[in-house]
């Protein structure tokens, strides 16, 4: 139960508003990291993107160079490192479930092969690194960092807390209107560093992958298979919104005011992303028939020139579970949080 930070054990409880203050090394390395430029991130570069509600673990030795994520305002990249072998899992969390980020550390945990009862938890080292989340208005990001901070606290492990690039030094004001400095960033298998990045490609098919946010118990996905090197989206199931053709016309502004949480700060691409989601629900109104048919999963293989993922269709047939088929009905509330 050790969250160490500046190379101090932190057992009680550390309000967010002092997390900086209080640990001065940990904000110079956090904002010397905000400093440099973002890395511009190609697809060839073997990247492997995880989107919102997303994670992947990964280690040296596997045929991806770094992984990150990006459109993040209020949301909060966090990477977690194992000191010992550079086991690295990154996952997009958006809001303050404590069991997103137990996924992510169970993930890292299961790839390294150490079980639920074993003396090894106590051994367990990692390096933590937080990405994203601005001083929003609404305290949102403020949460979901006071999660993190909690959770890691509380758990067998030891978590030293690296980089914490959130909350007020990830803010910068613009006309009166905090704005965060950075939306994403990444890792680098090998090395293990940390940087803030834009990335050119989001792939593979992330109008599917993000309407499996609003599958009824939609949590934490793991989307990458290390040991074949590939992308796995298992079933999914969503009720398509009414009136989904006529959310397609509706101009940016109204796009920003009914589903977005941070409407003023959203990257550009942001209202496109919506409309991709609509017309992704237009073209396949039953996904289990059409997108995922037989009740397989989509499995997508890294071409070899592009580095973009390649859909190939998995040979076995999924047992269809409750939650891949559970539909919800839709609203317009239900967009909210997408991309932030």
């Amino acid at each position: 139960m050790v969250l160490i930070i500046d190379g101090y054990e932190v057992s009680s409880p550390l309000p967010v508003s002092q997390l900086h203050s209080k640990y001065q090394l940990l904000k110079a390395n956090s904002l010397s990291v905000l400093s440099r430029p973002a890395k511009q991130v190609e697809a060839s570069e073997k990247c492997l993107y995880v989107g919102q509600r997303e994670v992947a673990v990964v280690a040296p030795g596997d045929n991806v160079n770094m992984v990150g994520s990006e459109d993040a305002t209020t949301c909060h990249i966090v990477i977690l490192r194992d000191v010992h072998t550079g086991v690295t899992g990154l996952a997009h969390l958006d809001n303050e479930e404590p069991n997103d980020f137990l996924t992510l550390e169970r993930e890292v945990r299961d790839r390294k092969g150490v079980r639920q009862v074993t003396r090894e938890l106590d051994t367990l080292e990692y390096s933590v690194s937080i990405l994203g989340g601005y001083d929003d208005e609404n305290s949102t990001s403020e949460e979901i960092t006071e999660m993190l901070i909690t959770v890691m606290q509380g758990l067998k492990a030891r978590f030293i807390l690296q980089l914490a690039c959130t909350g007020l030094v990830n803010t910068v004001m613009k006309n009166d209107v905090p704005w965060p400095r950075v939306y994403g960033g990444g890792v680098d298998v090998d090395t293990g560093e940390v940087f803030t990045a834009k990335f050119s490609y989001h792939g593979p098919d992330t109008d599917i992958r993000s309407l499996r946010l609003h599958s009824r118990g939609a949590t934490l996905h793991n989307i990458y298979d290390p040991y074949a090197g590939k992308i796995v989206i298992k079933p999914f199931a969503y009720s398509v919104m009414p009136d989904a053709h006529l959310w397609l016309k509706k101009a940016d502004s109204f796009i920003l005011k009914y589903c977005s949480t941070s409407p003023l700060v959203e990257p550009p691409d942001f209202c496109e992303h919506i409309r991709a989601n609509f017309r992704r629900m237009i073209s396949d109104p039953k996904p289990m028939d059409t997108l995922f048919p037989g009740g397989r999963s989509r499995v997508y293989k890294r071409h070899e020139i592009t580095g973009q993922w390649i859909l190939e269709m998995d040979d076995s047939s999924d047992a269809r579970s409750k939650s891949a088929c559970d539909m919800k009905p839709w609203g317009a509330n239900d967009f909210r949080m997408q991309f932030n």
